[in-house]
C-alpha cells in the first residue's frame, strides 16, 4: 500500500496515514481536528493498516492483483459449472443412446410381428376363400353338384 500520498501535504512518507469518511487520505501530521484538512467537512478517520476490515482494505489493494484473484475465482466457478453441465449432458446422451437402441429393438420386433401377421392373414384369407367355395358347393342341390362318378368297366 505504498501508492498513495497525503492529500494535504502530498508526502508519501509518514508514520501513519488515515482515510477520512469523506474519502481523503491524510498523514497523521496534517490531521488537526474532526474536520477534514482537505475539504473542511466534519468527518471521522480510519487508520490505514493491515488490521483494516477486508472491505476497507480492498480500496488500497493493487487493482491488477484484485482483478487476477477475482478472475481466478470466477474461472473456478465457471469450470465447476461447466463440469456439472458436462455430467448432465453425458447422462442424457447415454440415456438417449439406450432409448434409441431400445426403440430399434422394439421396431424390429414390431416389423417381424407385422410380417408374421400378414402371412397369417394371407393364409387365413386363402382358407376363407376355400371354405366359401366349399360352402357354396355344399349349398347347391345334389343334382347340380359336380360329382364325378367313377366309371366301371
Amino acid at each position: 500500500m505504498d501508492w498513495f500520498h497525503c492529500n494535504q501535504c502530498f508526502t508519501r512518507r509518514g508514520s501513519k496515514f488515515l482515510v477520512s469518511s469523506c474519502g481523503h487520505i491524510c498523514c497523521e501530521a496534517c490531521i488537526k481536528s474532526k474536520q477534514c484538512s482537505v475539504c473542511g467537512a466534519s468527518c471521522s478517520y480510519l487508520p490505514i493498516t493491515d488490521e483494516m476490515k477486508p472491505q476497507e482494505k480492498s480500496f488500497f489493494k493493487d487493482p491488477v492483483k484484485l482483478i487476477q484473484s477475482r478472475l481466478q475465482h470466477i474461472s473456478q466457478i465457471a469450470l465447476f459449472q461447466q463440469t456439472q453441465m458436462e455430467r448432465v449432458t453425458a447422462h442424457f446422451k447415454h440415456k438417449s443412446i439406450e432409448l434409441e437402441r431400445h426403440l430399434k429393438e422394439v421396431s424390429e420386433q414390431s416389423y417381424r410381428q407385422l410380417a408374421k401377421l400378414k402371412r397369417e392373414n394371407a393364409e387365413l384369407k386363402k382358407q376363407l376363400s376355400e371354405l366359401k367355395r366349399e360352402t357354396a358347393e355344399l349349398k347347391k342341390p345334389l343334382s347340380q353338384r359336380r360329382v364325378s362318378v367313377p366309371k366301371i368297366y
